[in-house]
């Protein structure tokens, strides 16, 4: 089943969120996200939401993009891995190398409606197999001798890269 993937590690973060870090997230990219609505929106005829922004003005689909830029010291701080996602030894597992912001929605009057995704993306591993509703995966992707770990299938972790071998 030899394969080289990259997981993808999702979380959603809103005015509910109760991680300290998430909260200063949610702060910033909707401080963030209040400057950058008024650069795409009409001045004559003014919205609201995120919404109606995209679709009276396409350019807007910068915006998550432009909010990116509030949560790149804030992702720095993680040192490069999700200690919050160990593998089924319980060691520090899940190593990033890359993020992205998506929109889920905002709004410039109420910050209850401001909700962003974070998707975490690990460096290319190398998936040897699926066993019992766990990867059997290897950070060397090349070879004929692998140090392995196992990770256990997690609701929020999907295979976002896949290259068949």
């Amino acid at each position: 089943m030899k394969a080289k993937i990259k997981l993808g590690f999702r979380i959603v973060i809103d005015q509910n969120s109760e991680i300290v870090w998430d909260k200063y997230i949610f702060e910033d990219t909707y401080f963030e996200y209040k400057i950058q609505h008024q650069v795409f929106d009409d001045k004559e005829n003014p919205v609201k939401n995120y919404w109606e922004l995209l679709r009276k003005n396409p350019h807007a689909e910068r915006i998550p993009f432009l909010l990116s830029s509030a949560v790149v010291n804030y992702v720095a701080q993680l040192n490069g891995e999700i200690r919050s996602l160990p593998d089924v030894l319980g060691n520090t597992f899940f190593p990033i190398e890359n993020f992205k912001l998506d929109l889920i929605s905002s709004n410039v009057e109420d910050p209850s409606k401001h909700k962003i995704g974070l998707t975490f993306y690990t460096p290319e591993l190398l998936l040897i197999d699926i066993v019992d509703n766990k990867y059997l995966l290897s950070k060397n992707t090349s070879g004929d001798c692998f140090e392995t770990f196992m990770f256990a299938f997690h609701p929020q972790v999907a295979i976002a890269y896949y290259k068949a071998l």
